[in-house]
């Protein structure tokens, strides 16, 4: 059975290699647990009027038997330059650097849905130890008796 996959550009233009990239990707996840039921990928540009380029955003959904996987992903550049000097941080983040940073967020977004699939197949095959719920206090009622004779003496 094919898994459905859309795919959705929200506020950007679609490039067929993006495109590509986003498909392969979801059929890597696809093997990687084969009880996915469909998919969902949206690339974003939440901010537009930067003068030296835009960070992207990508959101992707999942549906699973019994739950729904969400991960989003932004580009992260205060990380990466918190420790560099203006004209370092000026070469590094132009506005080439920035559609090439399109990859390290799509990376990002797919390892980490990797991980959430893997381990929602851990806990659907059981191979994650679950805890004992903790055992709760038992509150013994007095006698009556007892409670008499240790106020009288």
């Amino acid at each position: 059975m094919s898994t459905p996959i859309s795919i959705t550009f929200s506020k950007t233009r679609s490039t067929p290699w993006l495109a590509a990239e986003i498909e392969s990707r979801v059929k890597r996840l696809c093997a990687t647990c084969t009880d996915v039921q469909s998919c969902r990928v949206v690339v974003d540009i939440p901010h537009r009027r930067h003068r030296r380029g835009n960070r992207f955003r990508i959101r992707i959904e999942l549906s699973v038997p019994g739950e729904d996987l969400a991960v989003t992903r932004d580009a992260n550049v205060h990380a990466t330059v918190k420790d560099s000097d203006e004209a370092t941080w000026r070469k590094r983040h132009d506005v080439e650097a920035v559609h090439r940073d399109i990859r390290l967020v799509l990376t990002d977004a797919f390892d980490a849905a990797r991980r959430q699939l893997r381990d929602y197949a851990q806990l659907r095959r059981g191979e994650v130890k679950r805890h004992r719920r903790p055992a709760r206090a038992v509150r013994r009622a007095r006698s009556t008796a007892g409670a008499s004779a240790a106020a009288l003496a």
